[in-house]
């Protein structure tokens, strides 16, 4: 090691013990805040294309100062704050790499992938879009690890999404996914999870390697979450939630807002239970989507509810100063959809190797097995027409554009679920496949339809929001 590297790591080492010590103390927490508040207001107005729009500014000002609030008062471990800091933030050398890539490409690499490297659940949840079944259907280790050193090598990526299934319970070849994690304690996974097997012997590791954040998968009250996912599955996941919250364990809460249960999901008991009492650090909002097994039309929000969830989750993020995005509602903070390999977006790989612009847009023209035995790498994601065709929309649709009109609508920024005409269009002029495990009603008139006809109600009552907020105010 270089003096130059040495004296860099001792300034980071004292960078966040002085940040640990800060947010132990409120006085200093506080006034800290308080000063980088109108920094972060600066650096997001000079990062945006679009940064004389003063209310979508506004959005992912206060976004980044609830993201602020919440690692301060979640008591992370310094384990976990080293690696975001050092491994991350501070990494010259992925720096390098994003601009390497820029340089070739003309345009910033994804942030990160979403990998689903086993089916297996040891839960049957109702309307899980993952149609859950046996460990026979999973990523191999070997093929695990490719996919995320060439992430890293390529794209400088340090930050993973895993899902499933449930992924503490994927294996093979005698490797687990904390060993996946421990192979790469330069990165960080968050990894959703229904929470009951994080206990004992997982637990210890889960402490003991610092780069793993559980997202917990919660329905609101007691009662409505063991309708969904069984007789006592919400005490277990308190207990786990209690268990992560004594050790010091980073976690947040994943969120599935249905036409039953998005009041209850949102009310002042469950916000402050979760976040308050129990210590989640974040929270994501997913809008049911029917896909997967058994899906139902009936179950998604409806666009008042979606419209009363906008209002009240923006509440919950500037009163409450708590991390909550929602991925529908929120599309000012991300500049509209961020799937298909979008530059700071994603992707989605499945245990069959799949490779989707989205959890949520169970689409394919690749998949990861073929592309390597024919000698290529992640990169040839790049390549592809129907991936292409969605980050031209993306485009189009304002991500990008130097002022924002009209025609964008942010407030509906998912290609499948708020124009779902225009994904349809795509689908077909690709050729993409509904990948396994999905009811084939997903592509009948009938769904088809009901899809569209949501979307024009969708349109005629959220498009007003978006102009009179967003366009005209």
């Amino acid at each position: 090691m270089s003096y130059q590297d040495h004296r860099r790591r001792g300034i980071y080492a004292r960078l966040i013990d002085s940040l640990l010590l800060i947010a132990k103390i409120k006085i200093l927490r506080e006034g800290t805040l308080k000063i980088l508040t109108p920094i972060v207001r600066q650096s997001i107005s000079l990062a945006q294309y679009n940064g004389n729009n003063g209310r979508v500014l506004k959005d992912q000002t206060d976004m980044m100062i609830a993201l602020l609030h919440s690692v301060m008062r979640s008591g992370v471990q310094k384990k976990t704050i080293k690696i975001l800091m050092k491994k991350i933030f501070l990494n010259i050398e992925r720096k390098e790499v994003e601009h390497r890539f820029y340089i070739k490409h003309r345009f910033p690499p994804p942030a990160f992938i979403t990998i689903s490297p086993g089916k297996e659940c040891n839960l049957r949840c109702r309307y899980c879009y993952a149609n859950a079944s046996n460990d026979k259907e999973k990523l191999s280790y070997l093929l695990f690890s490719r996919i995320i050193k060439e992430a890293k090598r390529y794209w400088g990526t340090r930050f993973f999404v895993i899902s499933g299934g449930e992924p503490f319970l994927w294996r093979d070849q005698g490797k687990d996914l904390l060993d996946i994690a421990r192979e790469n304690l330069d990165t960080i996974f968050m990894v959703y999870t229904n929470g009951t097997l994080i206990k004992g012997g997982l637990l210890n590791r889960l402490h003991h390697l610092g780069n793993i954040l559980p997202a917990i998968s919660v329905e609101g009250s007691k009662a409505v979450t063991d309708q969904r996912r069984g007789e006592g599955v919400y005490d277990q996941i308190v207990e786990t939630m209690r268990g992560l919250k004594a050790r010091h364990i980073a976690f947040g809460i994943s969120m599935t807002a249905t036409r039953e249960n998005c009041q209850d999901l949102l009310s002042d008991k469950e916000i402050d239970f979760y976040f308050n009492e129990l210590g989640a650090g974040f929270g994501w909002i997913f809008h049911y989507m029917p896909i997967g097994r058994d899906p139902d039309l009936d179950l998604m929000p409806t666009p008042e509810q979606r419209e009363w969830m906008w209002q009240r989750s923006w509440e919950i993020i500037r009163e409450k100063k708590i991390l909550l995005a929602d991925f529908w509602n929120h599309g000012t903070v991300s500049n509209g959809c961020i799937s298909a390999g979008r530059a700071g977006g994603y992707f989605y790989i499945d245990w069959n190797g799949n490779i989707t612009p989205c959890v949520f847009f169970p689409y394919s023209t690749m998949n990861i097995n073929d592309l390597y035995k024919d000698g290529k790498t992640i990169n040839a994601i790049f390549e592809d027409k129907f991936f292409s065709a969605i980050r031209c929309w993306q485009e189009g649709y304002g991500y990008r554009r130097r002022s924002i009109s009209g025609r964008t609508d942010w407030l509906r920024p998912c290609p499948i679920r708020d124009h779902h005409h225009l994904a349809r269009r795509i689908i077909r002029s690709h050729s993409a496949r509904l990948i396994e495990g999905n009811d084939r009603f997903i592509e009948t008139e009938e769904y088809i339809r009901r899809m569209e006809e949501y979307d024009r109600i969708l349109k005629d009552r959220v498009g007003n929001i978006w102009k009179r907020y967003y366009v005209n105010g």
